[in-house]
Parts: C-alpha cells; sequence; structure tokens
C-alpha cells in the first residue's frame, strides 16, 4: 500500500466483497482509478473510472474535450511533480 487513494478502496472491498471490485477494470489492473480535470477543458472536476479508461475517453467523452476545438497538447498524471 503505498498511497491514500489505495486505503479508499477498502471500504468498498469490504460493504461489497472482493469479486464485485475485480469485475470493475481490466485483468491486470482492478478497480477504478481517480483524475482530476482542470485546466482548459469543457468540464473540470473530479472523476472516477474504470482503470484501463484511456485518456482519450476521460480528456473528450467525460471532459468534453477542448474549448474552441483547440488541439489536445499535454497531460500531467500524477502528483505536483508529476510522478
Amino acid at each position: 500500500i503505498n498511497n491514500v487513494e489505495t486505503y479508499a478502496n477498502i471500504p468498498g472491498i469490504l460493504r461489497n466483497g472482493p469479486d464485485q471490485f475485480a469485475a470493475i477494470g481490466t485483468e491486470k489492473s482492478k478497480g477504478t482509478k481517480v483524475f482530476a480535470l482542470a485546466g482548459k477543458i469543457n468540464n473540470t472536476g473530479l472523476v472516477e473510472v474504470p482503470m484501463g479508461t484511456t485518456l482519450r475517453e476521460i480528456v473528450y467523452d467525460i471532459g468534453g474535450g477542448i474549448p474552441n476545438g483547440k488541439a489536445f497538447k499535454a497531460c500531467q498524471t500524477g502528483g505536483p511533480s508529476g510522478g
């Protein structure tokens, strides 16, 4: 266990069981992941998606894309330092 997001999964696993948790995500990466959408994106906020969701799906399907039809240039994954 290396971060608070791991701890945040425990109540759901205890409440619903490990099989339900394992049914979400991919074969090798179970569960969900939280992302913060901020900056020049149409729909900002926190989103929780199944593991395996692509950045394209997060930015365009959930985030609504980039304002004014501009190009997507970059994203930062991870904490303040991207790690």
